[in-house]
């Protein structure tokens, strides 16, 4: 037996997340998965943020900046290439 609308939930991609939706509560989630739907999450306050910030300075310079320094920090953390830990803990 399902719940009204269940069919309906699992179409939609922010359920789906990459895959079909998982009913079983024992599986583990991906870790590179749960990363990216974080980093999808704090991408919007952070943006807006950014956003309120460039205002405030009446600086587009620190917008510009500040939107690179976010994508990149964001994509770092979902990603985490292969390699750059060990890259950062060789340069000490």
């Amino acid at each position: 037996m399902s719940f009204p609308l269940w069919d309906l939930a699992q179409d939609l991609a922010v359920a789906r997340g990459g895959g079909a939706v998982k009913t079983d509560p024992m599986e583990l989630i991906e870790s590179r998965t749960l990363r990216r739907r974080i980093a999808a999450l704090a991408w919007i306050p952070s943006a807006g943020g950014m956003l309120a910030l460039a205002a405030w300075t009446h600086s587009w310079i620190v917008g510009v900046v500040g939107f690179t320094l976010l994508l990149v920090a964001l994509w770092l953390y979902a990603e985490r290439p292969a390699g750059l830990g060990q890259l950062i803990r060789n340069r000490k």
